[in-house]
């Protein structure tokens, strides 16, 4: 009944709110392995320190299943301009960024506020640092040149690319992700630079000024290894066919420990599912956890397991993703037709005390994305 369901929750929340497991399970993490570079040693790490405390939690089944990843490393790196004034920059070179040269790169920058600048401004650009410094618009005004802006700049012969940190507010932090090359451009070293220092030399440029960096990047691109995504079941009391998976990416960039991206989102719903074990709440369905490997790099794990599991998908009832960070529950964003939104909804509703009763259609998250286009029902956990 309706009321048997709203005292379960009740039971759940009250029993989470006072476990310590989950927030531990993440200081383990965090601090005993830390960054988990895809195609690392510390991700393998990981990889055995998940599956072996799905093991300890009582999990009807642990197993692990390949997935072909990215293998990058960053190695030491740094940035200096050089002119109008010499003082240190501070740099995070992009995921997947080939490095420079030994002896490293100096040029003089050519700050452009995006492409349609560059490309308007192209017989300038060779043999330049083009540094792109767009109006803030949110993340999405700046990521862009961070995936794509080393291929914008190669393509009219500049020597390296720079893109200011993908935030609205820096403490002389650079915001490190992901980059692609274009296949038929050739490749340049890419690097953030904090907010302070892309402002900076923007104004200078401004003035007329020249201004030159110096940029050295030991970043290297290793072939692509094994690695896989860590998984772990509750079976289900009543229909044990039927799935529903739960997880995030256990992997993170190398500059932090993947604490909120997305350590958080594994240790939230790992941690949810061995509760549900340990209150000896058996789900009606198949609860399947899933920590996914290179979700940063592109997504790789969540590819990996919809191939793997094609033949099932129809059987997947949902799937729900946290990769939001660890911050207070909002709600839930619902990537389904309006039936299974509605439902959600009224799941959700007695989730009111927490914060966490706010659903709305929307994205559901990238490790689950290729199930979900598949026609999945797919739910983000969202947090303020």
């Amino acid at each position: 009944s309706e009321d048997t369901l709203e005292s379960v929750q009740a039971r759940i929340v009250a029993a989470g709110l006072e476990d310590p497991w989950t927030a531990d399970w993440l200081e383990t993490l965090c601090d005993s392995i830390g960054p988990r570079l895809t195609g690392s040693a510390a991700m393998d790490a990981a990889i055995e320190f998940s599956a072996q405390t799905m093991r300890d939690a009582g999990f009807d089944r642990v197993w692990t299943e390949p997935v072909m990843v990215p293998h990058w490393e960053r190695g030491n790196e740094w940035a200096r301009l050089t002119a109008p004034v010499e003082e240190e920059l501070y740099i995070s070179g992009l995921g997947l960024s080939i490095g420079t040269p030994p002896e490293g790169i100096e040029a003089e920058v050519m700050v452009v506020t995006g492409e349609e600048e560059l490309e308007q401004r192209a017989a300038e650009a060779k043999g330049k640092i083009v540094l792109f410094y767009p109006e803030w618009k949110g993340y999405g005004s700046v990521v862009k040149y961070r995936g794509a802006g080393a291929s914008m700049a190669a393509k009219h012969g500049a020597v390296a690319a720079l893109v200011r940190s993908a935030t609205n507010v820096s403490l002389a932090t650079p915001h490190t992700g992901m980059m692609r090359y274009a296949e038929d451009i050739p490749e340049i070293p890419a690097a953030a630079v904090t907010v302070e220092d892309a402002a900076r030399m923007a104004r200078q440029a401004a003035r007329g000024t020249v201004v030159n960096v110096r940029l050295m990047m030991q970043a290297r691109n290793h072939e692509d290894r094994e690695q896989p995504n860590v998984m772990g079941e509750l079976r289900g009391r009543e229909l044990p066919d039927q799935v529903v998976v739960v997880g995030g990416h256990l992997d993170s960039w190398d500059v932090g420990t993947g604490a909120h991206d997305d350590g958080a989102g594994c240790a939230i719903t790992l941690g949810a599912a061995r509760l549900l074990h340990a209150l000896e709440l058996r789900p009606r369905r198949t609860i399947r956890v899933v920590l996914f490997n290179g979700e940063e790099q592109g997504g790789y794990g969540g590819r990996a397991y919809k191939e793997t599991h094609a033949d099932e998908l129809d059987r997947h009832v949902a799937a729900l993703e946290s990769d939001s960070g660890g911050f207070a529950p909002n709600g839930f964003s619902v990537r389904a037709d309006e039936a299974v939104l509605e439902r959600i909804k009224a799941y959700a509703a007695s989730l009111g005390s927490l914060g966490a009763d706010n659903v709305r259609e929307g994205w559901a998250g990238v490790d689950i994305g290729p199930i979900v286009e598949a026609g999945v029902p797919g739910i983000g956990h969202r947090v303020k």
